[in-house]
């Protein structure tokens, strides 16, 4: 991954962005240091958790290893079969996958057994599968869309972004309005970039219909079922490539971008992309 922002300790990082609202809860602990976490701090925040891997086994920050020369020194595998987690120390981008891990506990670890499944069959030499491409995207830059307003999904599916942010812009902010929309970044690059917003900042996201009475629930209680259910989704395999996540360009969500989003903002048809006739 090419590195994206400058690894200075920023102890206020979550008043930068509302991109960071889904692993708010998590974070907050790490927010009264003063310099960048220890690898026995970030075990204390697992240790409490008691995460575990798909194969049972305690998920546990460790030091970044050498340069793996076997099948279960690879990233994934030490994961999987060890319970071990890579974590480069001073470092957003490994700081931003543990929190996820935190977070989304079994989501990622769905999605570390998929991996682990397939990198074992895979003949040497040979690209990752479709399936493997799609883990990565979203792992990396995913993010959850909830509605409970099929319609409102379906702009989304129809790149149909100026009625979605604009015309509904109250559905994602107004708690009280019909028609409800939330987004939940869970790609850990996609929290390392909103350190440093940019246009182009763009999710590869899975959508979820959920009943009004979703959005009536603690924000703890929203992600952990969301959680559950996107673990779900890639345990059935649901999703097949990346042509299964829609794009999504993050920072048209109202109050996501730092400027004015106005007519010239929402007509960048650079950024807010209209859908490829196939």
């Amino acid at each position: 991954m090419a590195r994206i922002t400058i690894d200075t300790w920023n102890p206020d990082f979550l008043n930068l962005s509302l991109i960071f609202d889904s692993i708010r809860d998590v974070a907050i602990p790490f927010t009264q240091l003063k310099h960048w976490p220890t690898l026995e701090q970030f075990a204390d925040e697992f240790g409490q958790d008691k995460i575990l891997s798909r194969n049972g086994k305690r998920i546990q920050p460790v030091a970044q290893g050498e340069a793996p020369e076997k099948f279960d020194e690879l990233y994934e595998s030490r994961i999987f079969l060890k319970g071990e987690l890579q974590t480069r120390l001073e470092n957003w981008h490994d700081f931003f996958n543990a929190m996820c891990w935190l977070q989304f506990p079994k989501m990622k670890s769905a999605l570390n057994a998929l991996h682990f499944e397939h990198s074992q069959t895979r003949e040497a030499g040979s690209n990752r599968s479709a399936l493997e491409n799609a883990i990565t995207l979203f792992d990396e830059c995913g993010a959850i869309i909830v509605s409970d307003d099929e319609n409102l999904l379906q702009l989304i599916r129809q790149h149909q972004w100026k009625e979605l942010f604009v015309k509904h812009r109250k559905a994602f902010t107004d708690k009280d309005t019909p028609r409800q929309i939330r987004v939940y970044v869970v790609g850990h690059a996609m929290h390392e970039k909103a350190l440093t917003p940019y246009l182009g900042m763009t999710t590869h996201s899975i959508l979820i219909h959920q009943p009004t009475a979703f959005f009536e629930q603690s924000q703890l209680s929203q992600l952990q079922q969301l959680d559950e259910q996107i673990a779900g989704l890639w345990q059935e395999k649901t999703i097949a490539s990346s042509k299964d996540l829609q794009p999504y360009p993050l920072l048209g969500t109202p109050h996501w971008w730092q400027d004015a989003q106005d007519d010239d903002f929402y007509n960048n048809n650079d950024y807010f992309r209209a859908k490829k006739i196939s």
